[in-house]
């Protein structure tokens, strides 16, 4: 299949991987003589940006090599990011997670789409999801202007009311994807350099996982060429209930995994980030036995509760919004900074 053929590439070249340098170990040693854990966390937060300006620039997703790579703190949302791209800079550690759903939840949309699924109409259906995919295209269009499009991971639409639905869902998905990627032609014509890679919505099994890559590397050949196709990276956001042998098989076939603390929000907070650690090492347990080097990654707010529990586990990092995001850059960096005390050889290092 098309998915095993590009991760056995994957696996072969070795050039997605993040990996750190002699730089940051070097930084690991300075950590090491400072005063403190809170002086040796900011020292660790502020020094990672001076030493990733001087390191090659790499869009690659990290892979476990030798050591431990670094636990990384990825934003989740365009909650604290500037509205504008910058000027041309280092590249960001990791992918900004957006959730596509979001741009349903606004009140054009939701209009759009009740109407659209409730028309008995049928050309007044057409008209709806045609004005659907124009509003995505502005949303595309809109992230794609925004510091996020530098490395973002996009979501495939997934909402409750169509779950039951799969026609009118992978209809809707393929509104999401031409518009998405039609919006990136238009960005590459004027020379930006974008890296948008997708995830598949909560696929219960490999199978499930293979046919939605396989959809979405069909639109992006279609709409953007096959060079695209094949560099965009495909994971899967899997939810924690989704048993570990499911997910170790998803992870055959996955560029990278990220397990959604996200998707039973009616829980309290710490049973909920008690239930999702669990649930997590079970996941990453498997993982690890198929794909030793896989990139998995934790979401949602039960992910940044239980970070210290997800940081143990030797999870790859996590998503959070930007009320969590600075208490998480230094809960890790003290992590880090403490592991590196008891075991300077094998600690984390790199970026946050």
């Amino acid at each position: 299949m098309k998915g095993e053929r590009q991760q056995d590439f994957n696996r072969d070249s070795g050039e997605r991987p993040f990996k750190y340098s002699a730089a940051d170990r070097a930084l690991g040693i300075e950590m090491s003589q400072a005063a403190s854990v809170a002086s040796a966390a900011a020292e660790f937060i502020t020094g990672e940006k001076r030493s990733r300006s001087a390191e090659p620039p790499s869009r690659a997703y990290l892979k476990r090599t030798g050591d431990r790579p670094a636990f990384l703190v990825l934003r989740e949302g365009s909650g604290d990011r500037p509205l504008l791209r910058d000027e041309p800079g280092p590249l960001p550690a990791g992918p900004c997670l957006i959730r596509s759903e979001e741009w349903m939840q606004t009140p054009e949309l939701a209009g759009l789409c009740e109407c659209w699924l409730n028309s008995g109409d049928a050309l007044q259906a057409e008209r709806a999801l045609q004005r659907i995919y124009y509003r995505l295209r502005a949303a595309s269009a809109a992230l794609l202007e925004s510091a996020d499009s530098v490395w973002a991971a996009v979501t495939l639409l997934h909402t409750p009311e169509l779950a039951a639905r799969p026609t009118k869902l992978a209809e809707l998905q393929d509104v999401q994807l031409e518009a998405l990627f039609a919006a990136v032609a238009a960005n590459q014509r004027l020379g930006s350099d974008s890296r948008i890679d997708l995830l598949a919505a909560y696929p219960a099994s490999a199978a499930e996982f293979a046919a939605q890559r396989e959809f979405i590397e069909d639109v992006a050949e279609q709409t953007l060429g096959h060079a695209y196709a094949a560099a965009c990276s495909i994971g899967a956001l899997i939810a924690p209930g989704v048993p570990p042998a499911a997910a170790g098989e998803i992870a055959r076939i996955a560029d990278f995994l990220v397990l959604d603390g996200a998707a039973d929000l009616a829980a309290p907070e710490e049973p909920a980030a008690a239930d999702f650690v669990l649930a997590a090492e079970a996941a990453l347990a498997a993982v690890r036995r198929v794909r030793p080097a896989a990139v998995v990654l934790a979401a949602g707010p039960a992910a940044a509760a239980a970070l210290a529990d997800l940081y143990r586990i030797g999870m790859s990092g996590l998503f959070c919004s930007a009320g969590q995001r600075t208490e998480a850059l230094l809960r890790a960096a003290c992590l880090t900074w403490m592991a590196r005390q008891e075991s300077p050889d094998t600690a984390a290092g790199g970026w946050l």
